[in-house]
């Protein structure tokens, strides 16, 4: 994906700077970046200087006793300098997603370079740039140190956290990001995966009083997507308690898709078109399910720093490890 074009339908292009991660939570089983940068590296005229040949590793899915390879990241992250400079030359204002293929917050990412995309970031006040992290425990330290360069944090960033099951350590990055001065905050319920003889409204009862306590503005719901053989279950309880609870705490709400499982169990899974297969077409969703909405945005004249200036284009920051 590009700056220019999206599948994600609640953005209209993605900042893919970094590529590389580490699986480090429920919704990372079946993350779709581990096989596109996967084929980045075995595509000669996109790895023509193999940049790409340290980020994944193939093993031995041991569980399914076969001779079946499974895909993994390895933790090295590869940053793409002219990725993150060229929004500063896209002049029609988006909504750009940071980022498909990495974590911008992931532990082997020094602050420095964390900082340098606030940067840009500020320097670009016409686009909206929506950051989505599992990394919740960086908030804090992030969060002082763009408070520390710009005042407070750009208006332009939606600063947001995956939450993708009822597990605490899930739910905890919701009161991690209340604690930050993000203009706005957001919560992607997705992939969610649900304990099937478990309500989430037994679960997290208090959902409501968490969003509304930590100042959520959007929160965006969808379940897994994946194979008809192997994808987690959002049961539809449990996507209309988000739906609800989050609308009752006066935040605006998008219904993304009913991932495969739950299109299966509705029967509305179709094959015509990948979005189709994960129930991503609003004509397959309950009517209560089916809103899109967005937070309201400030759009304040920012300008970049007189100190800005592009601080990793050296071939020595173009791969970084732990």
């Amino acid at each position: 994906m590009s700056l220019n074009g999206s599948g994600i339908s609640w953005t209209d292009g993605t900042l893919n700077s970094l590529y590389g991660c580490r699986e480090c939570s429920v919704g990372c089983r079946l993350c779709y970046a581990v096989n596109r940068v996967y084929r980045h590296s075995q595509n000669p005229r996109v790895n023509v200087d193999e940049r790409f040949n340290d980020l994944v590793v193939k093993s031995m899915n041991n569980q399914k006793g076969d001779n079946e390879k499974q895909k993994r990241f390895t933790g090295t992250v590869l940053f793409d300098p002219a990725h993150l400079y060229a929004v500063l030359r896209l002049c029609e204002p988006k909504k750009i997603f940071v980022n498909e293929f990495s974590d911008l917050f992931f532990e082997a990412l020094p602050l420095e370079l964390i900082l340098e995309h606030f940067r840009v970031f500020n320097a670009a006040p016409w686009h909206q740039f929506q950051v989505l992290t599992k990394r919740s425990e960086r908030l804090a330290e992030v969060n002082d140190a763009v408070l520390a360069e710009f005042g407070r944090w750009p208006a332009n960033v939606w600063q947001g956290v995956s939450a993708c099951s009822a597990a605490e350590i899930e739910m905890q990055r919701i009161d991690r990001l209340g604690k930050t001065a993000a203009a706005i905050r957001w919560i992607s319920f997705e992939p969610w995966v649900s304990v099937v003889n478990r309500p989430l409204s037994e679960s997290v009862p208090d959902l409501k009083e968490r969003l509304i306590r930590n100042g959520i503005a959007w929160v965006v719901v969808g379940g897994e997507s994946g194979s008809k053989d192997d994808t987690n279950l959002m049961t539809i309880e449990d996507a209309r308690y988000l739906m609800t609870q989050a609308k009752a705490a006066g935040c605006r709400v998008q219904f993304k898709q009913l991932g495969t499982a739950l299109a299966i169990q509705l029967g509305v899974y179709s094959t015509d078109g990948d979005h189709r297969a994960k129930g991503g077409s609003p004509d397959q969703w309950p009517a209560d399910l089916d809103v899109i909405e967005w937070p309201e945005t400030v759009c304040s004249a920012y300008k970049a720093p007189d100190n800005f200036s592009p601080l990793y284009r050296s071939e020595e920051w173009q791969k970084i490890k732990e």
